[in-house]
């Protein structure tokens, strides 16, 4: 297995109700990161900030959740938990889209397609390929299902800048 195949894997055993639309943006994120979020930074962390004050504060949710490509997802429950300032955040947030690595996405995709048609995912390989046959290759945002049951609220940002927040 490639790591990114375990960490798919992973994101599939702890998000049951997710669908063909999250896992591709799963990949999304773990090809090209957090850039495409980041107009300017003011009006990022008047974003975050925001996002931060709507978010609910809690001790069991895991602070980071590779994504792959040397990138993570910052759990904002976790953050506000541990106190850590949404300026800091966005700080991490803003480098991490500077320098973090793009890596190409296609293999991604195909790589989620196998484990489709290897029935190891939560959704049907049919259901994947109809999904894709929509796609047009940009960023997109969680289905209204895996919002509504997980309600993510974090920060993409790379594995070495983590080492910053803790």
């Amino acid at each position: 297995m490639t790591k990114f195949e375990d960490i798919l894997i992973l994101h599939f055993e702890n998000y049951p109700l997710m669908t063909p639309q999250d896992a591709v943006k799963l990949c999304y994120q773990s090809a090209f990161g957090c850039g495409h979020l980041i107009k300017n930074e003011e009006f990022a962390l008047s974003m975050l900030k925001k996002e931060f004050d709507e978010t609910e504060s809690s001790f069991d949710a895991q602070l980071f959740e590779p994504i792959g490509s040397g990138y993570l997802r910052l759990n904002l429950q976790r953050a506000k938990y541990e106190e850590i300032p949404a300026e800091r955040i966005c700080e991490i947030f803003i480098k991490s889209a500077n320098e973090g690595e793009k890596t190409d996405l296609e293999p991604k995709i195909k790589l989620l397609r196998k484990l489709a048609k290897e029935g190891k995912t939560p959704f049907s390989a049919e259901e994947l390929s109809f999904f894709l046959s929509k796609y047009n290759g940009e960023m997109l945002s969680h289905s209204e299902i895996y919002g509504k049951e997980y309600k993510p609220a974090y920060r993409v940002i790379t594995e070495k800048l983590a080492k910053e927040l803790q």
